[in-house]
């Protein structure tokens, strides 16, 4: 638990949802990300990493110790393209989060993917079950910008990634877990 003033530091591990618009590993959030909106008021980027088409086998390869009071993981989208099965998702997740070295740890469900929605679906009850069993976090920001299994009207690009107000809504959401996790 955090005392009661300071700002947050939260690191972020992601692909192409969180890296976006910026280059994430030198800092740069761009509006596409939903780091951008995350990152206001009291909250502040520590660091992490991020690519598009990244995996949790390449997040883990990238990934070292971040000094951060707070860990978000939006990983998991591009592993089954990958033909990385859930438990390899999950293996690599842990690995991860014992790399960077924070203690609370927010896991974020995956976006929509409207040409497939089954494959968001089970991915998120993958995280949804790591996260209790490992004691974490568990947030559903994508919650904001569905409908139903996909995309809402507006809220994504290509059926695939959000829109900058998709990732607005995905921000805000994930800010309001950061800061929970952070006992604010």
């Amino acid at each position: 638990m955090l005392p009661p003033s300071g700002d947050v530091r939260l690191a972020a591990f992601g692909d192409s949802i969180t890296q976006a618009d910026g280059d994430v590993p030198a800092g740069e959030l761009g509006p596409g990300s939903w780091l951008s909106t995350a990152v206001t008021d009291g909250v502040v980027f520590a660091g992490g990493w991020a690519r598009g088409g990244a995996t949790t086998a390449d997040m883990l390869a990238a990934a070292g110790p971040v000094d951060a009071d707070v860990v978000v993981v939006l990983a998991g989208t591009n592993d089954p393209g990958a033909d990385i099965t859930a438990a390899e998702t999950a293996a690599n997740i842990r690995a991860l989060v014992d790399l960077v070295g924070v203690e609370q740890v927010v896991l974020s469900a995956v976006p929509p993917r409207d040409e497939a929605p089954e494959i968001a679906v089970a991915t998120n009850e993958a995280l949804a079950g790591l996260a209790s069993e490992s004691g974490w976090h568990f947030a559903d920001p994508m919650a904001g910008v569905r409908d139903g299994d996909r995309f809402a009207p507006g809220m994504s690009t290509d059926g695939l990634h959000p829109s900058e107000e998709g990732a607005a809504v995905i921000g805000a959401a994930l800010r309001t877990a950061v800061l929970e996790a952070a006992g604010r």
